[in-house]
């Protein structure tokens, strides 16, 4: 689980800034099944919302979490030569884009909890670092990773049982030390590259990038195959699919495409099931709404981690959804039966009527300030916010702020 993520100089965000999803207080108010009690005492949020105007920063903020995932899970494979840059989006208003980007993600696997510090440039890492915190309270590194000018190599220290000479060896100053380590088969830190790799998320450098609008037959044709290869996932998100009203069922069928070349390709095709007068009709899923169309693809993120463990990343989780279905969705996460891992969802949304379902230390928002600076806060950091407020309707009013300037 998450306790929180902060970041400094990254997109359009130019100062500190911290997501948390930590109750700090402990109180019994937040005694629900939104959070989980963890071993070590903490308090920890199941869902974590993010709201303001358009522009204001909320994708950039998830973007954090994506680029986190794709450099400690992809780069070794991705940066296969030391003289490619990092593509790392700092502060975009700052005529200074060489200057350092910084992360530090506190988070909890197997009953420990770790600390992840990440400080990268353009052009190499300048500190990779990771803790565990122990009984005293602290956090005493596991390894650390320097930048070390005068050479152009990482120098590297290390608290466990790494491969280190054959890492200082290959190590190239533009990849994680984790994917390297996982890379040569080093298996001592093959657990955090398991936990990053849960990190699953429809953003990317750019965006999201899928939504109904642009969803094409790429993201179905990519949800389907999983579908079709993990019967288990697919037989949950068909009676999910039934729950909400949207289908009678789904049935996935082979098929053919001819290539441009005249090449034939075997394809699979899915089929939403409609049972009219006692009969079962069968639509090809391009021809449904919208709005199955985008939750057809987007059980196919959130299942396999309610399953499996760890976090969804999803802007803008209402996309041609009916209002009713997000409470739906977050219920997922909720119910210990349908998420016995404890995993968490953090999303943006403009469905703001889920406030009514969600509690102040769960709502975050975000606005852009002077300078294009974006500034992030939960609703529980601004003094006089009560506990039996509507949130909604306080938030519409304008009396927490982050709200469209129109």
């Amino acid at each position: 689980m998450i306790y929180s993520i902060s970041f400094k100089n990254f997109c359009s965000f130019a100062d500190s800034a911290t997501l948390s999803f930590e109750d700090i207080r402990k109180g019994v108010e937040t005694d629900c099944d939104l959070f989980v009690d963890t071993p070590l005492g903490a308090k920890i949020s199941k869902i974590m919302i993010l709201i303001g105007p358009n522009a204001s920063g909320k994708t950039n903020a998830l973007k954090v979490l994506a680029f986190l995932r794709w450099f400690v899970v992809h780069t070794f494979q991705d940066l296969p030569e030391e003289k490619m840059g990092i593509p790392i989006d700092t502060f975009l208003f700052s005529e200074n884009q060489e200057s350092v980007s910084e992360f530090e993600l506190i988070f909890e696997h197997d009953k420990n909890v770790y600390k992840y510090v990440l400080h990268v440039c353009k052009a190499h890492v300048v500190k990779e670092e990771l803790y565990r915190k122990e009984e005293t309270q602290f956090f005493n590194y596991l390894f650390k990773r320097t930048y070390n000018s005068e050479t152009g190599k990482s120098d590297i220290l290390v608290q466990m049982n790494l491969k280190t000479e054959v890492l200082k060896e290959i190590l190239r100053k533009n990849v994680s030390l984790i994917s390297t380590a996982v890379a040569i088969k080093d298996e001592t830190l093959f657990n955090f590259y398991e936990y990053f790799k849960n990190i699953i998320t429809n953003v990317w450098r750019t965006g999201k990038h899928w939504d109904t609008s642009s969803l094409g037959d790429q993201k179905l044709s990519i949800a389907t195959k999983e579908y079709k290869r993990d019967e288990k996932l697919f037989k949950n998100a068909e009676i999910l699919l039934k729950n909400f009203g949207l289908l009678d069922g789904v049935t996935i069928k082979e098929g053919e495409n001819r290539t441009i070349t005249g090449e034939v390709k075997k394809i699979f095709l899915p089929y939403g099931l409609h049972q009219v007068n006692n009969k079962i009709y069968e639509l090809l899923m391009d021809f449904e709404s919208s709005g199955t169309k985008n939750m057809y693809v987007l059980l196919n993120l959130l299942l396999p981690v309610l399953e499996r463990g760890g976090i969804a990343v999803i802007d803008e989780l209402e996309i041609d959804l009916h209002p009713h279905a997000i409470p739906k969705i977050i219920d997922l996460f909720i119910d210990p039966i349908s998420n016995p891992k404890k995993s968490q969802l953090l999303f943006t949304s403009h469905s703001l009527e889920i406030l009514s379902h969600l509690k102040k230390e769960q709502v975050s928002l975000v606005e852009k300030q002077r300078e294009c600076k974006s500034v992030l806060y939960r609703l529980d950091q601004i003094k006089g916010v009560r506990r039996d407020d509507n949130l909604f309707a306080k938030y519409m009013a304008g009396a927490y702020g982050a709200v469209p300037d129109l």
